[in-house]
């Protein structure tokens, strides 16, 4: 489980399991999204990148702007898809906390 704050930045960095040979998912696009584990309402489109998009071995999601994100339980997932033949594979579900911010800006 990832704890979250609500307006923080959110980043969280994923390594693909050594079952996948460096550079098995070059040429596939990647997403992940971040959805309440209630409603499955969308919450962000994460900004996924590679540390190194040669091994693609770490994968970085992100969003800047969490400020209007529900408190409460979310989910997310990322999702690999060929682009040259549509395979699709998705990591496991990671469940997230979103909690409130207590330090604001005023």
């Amino acid at each position: 489980m990832i704890t979250h704050k609500r307006g923080d930045t959110f980043e969280h960095l994923a390594a693909i399991p050594s079952t996948f040979a460096d550079g098995y998912f070059v040429g596939w696009t990647v997403t992940a999204q971040v959805r309440t584990a209630k409603y499955g309402a969308l919450l962000a489109d994460l900004t996924c990148s590679w540390a190194d998009p040669l091994t693609t071995r770490i994968i970085s999601v992100k969003e800047l702007d969490t400020s209007n994100w529900e408190v409460g339980p979310a989910e997310m997932d990322i999702q690999f898809v060929r682009t040259s033949d549509g395979t699709t594979i998705s990591t496991n579900t990671v469940q997230i906390s979103v909690l409130k911010d207590i330090t604001r800006v005023q």
